[in-house]
């Protein structure tokens, strides 16, 4: 799929399909867990000047996207614009957000950078690492919420992805890993309008994408499967709206334009 990358569609993979991954990193992860583990209460906020924005919320050791302010401690960081947002999480910039708020609370801040440092170590962890168990458990956990998450903006801001979305029937779809319950993301495609989420679909999907363990969505979320066979063999199982399915297949490959180093 080739076409020029939106800054828009860039800024809002990275807010709101990367940063959530935070979440399972500050759960799953002992290195990450211990950055946070002691934080009292606190909202972390992150924005670019006349763009998006999205809220981090860590209590008691866990870290999740919080929809709105509430109590707590707060920092609020501000990027020049999207493009300054982009640059930083791509690591084409030295140039720090500003802290338009909670400044004095440096060691959080520099725990926060600790936290994006981790984030990447493990979405580029070399195979030999990945032969880890939990490092694999995680990474795929991962790599499979900003795969979906991810659709949403480039459903809204992305030329070529849009002409895809306009070839395929509307409906919900959700994707999980059998055996591992709370692993399910889902996208919602409606003509002009759409939602992903993590967790339970907001009613009955109209297609299930379901791999049958980590390892083989691993593989497949890594392009490492040969996903006719696994398909065949009923390792990847595909209940529904198959063409559904098999467009946003194809939008996801999208991803890797915006999310390569």
């Amino acid at each position: 799929m080739n076409g020029p990358l939106s800054p828009q569609a860039h800024s809002r993979l990275y807010l709101h399909a990367v940063l959530p991954c935070l979440a399972d990193l500050a759960e799953y992860d002992a290195a990450a867990h211990q950055i946070v583990a002691h934080w009292p209460k606190t909202r972390l906020a992150l924005r670019a000047a006349g763009g998006p924005g999205t809220v981090l919320e860590v209590e008691q050791g866990r870290l999740a996207v919080a929809p709105e302010w509430g109590g707590g401690q707060r920092i609020d960081l501000l990027f020049l614009g999207e493009g300054h947002l982009n640059k930083f999480f791509g690591n084409r910039t030295k140039v720090p957000p500003l802290p338009v708020w909670g400044a004095h609370r440096v060691p959080r801040m520099i725990g926060f950078v600790r936290l994006l440092m981790r984030l990447q170590e493990v979405m580029d962890a070399k195979p030999e690492a990945l032969a880890e168990p939990v490092l694999r458990r995680l990474f795929t956990r991962m790599t499979l919420r900003t795969a979906v998450l991810g659709l949403q903006p480039l459903a809204e801001f992305d030329g070529p992805v849009r002409a895809v979305l306009q070839t395929l029937p509307p409906g919900l779809a959700e994707f999980a890993i059998a055996g591992e319950e709370e692993v399910s993301a889902w996208f919602d495609h409606r003509p002009g309008q759409w939602a992903a989420g993590w967790g339970k679909p907001p009613r009955r999907p109209d297609v299930r994408v379901v791999f049958a363990d980590t390892d083989v969505a691993f593989a497949a979320l890594r392009d490492e499967a040969d996903t006719l066979a696994e398909v065949g063999g009923r390792r990847i199982v595909v209940e529904g709206l198959v063409p559904l399915a098999d467009g946003l297949n194809l939008v996801m490959e999208r991803l890797r334009d915006y999310l390569q180093p």
